[in-house]
C-alpha cells in the first residue's frame, strides 16, 4: 500500500478462474430468477407514494413557497395560477347583474 489513505478493502484480491465462474453463475442465478424480477406490492406502494410526494412538493414550491421579493423562474407560473384561481372564485359582470336582478346582491 503506497497510498496511506487507501484502505485494505480496496486492494485487489486475486481469485481463481473456478471461483470467478462460480460467482458469475451465482450472480446470474440470483439476478435473473423470475421471482427477483417481480415488483413486490410494498415496493409498488412506496414507488407511487414517492411520486405523489414529489409532485405535491414540487407543486407547493412552484406555487406557494416564499422565495422573497425577487423574481424567480416560478413567477410567471404563479401569476397565471393566481389569475385562474381569482377568475374561478370571482363573479363575472354578467353573473353580478343576474344576482342584482334577483335581489341576492
Amino acid at each position: 500500500m503506497d497510498n496511506p489513505n487507501q484502505s485494505p478493502r480496496n486492494e485487489y484480491i486475486p481469485i481463481s478462474e473456478e471461483q470467478r465462474r462460480f460467482l458469475e453463475e451465482k450472480y446470474k442465478r440470483r439476478s435473473l430468477a423470475p421471482e427477483s424480477l417481480l415488483i413486490r406490492p410494498k415496493f409498488r406502494v412506496l414507488h407511487v407514494a414517492t411520486i405523489a410526494l414529489a409532485l405535491g412538493l414540487g407543486g407547493y414550491f412552484a406555487l406557494y413557497a416564499d422565495f422573497g421579493d425577487k423574481e424567480t423562474c416560478f413567477t410567471p407560473l404563479r401569476r397565471y395560477y393566481r389569475h385562474k384561481v381569482d377568475k374561478f372564485w370571482s363573479l363575472s359582470e354578467e353573473e353580478k347583474q343576474q344576482l342584482r336582478e334577483q335581489g341576492r346582491l
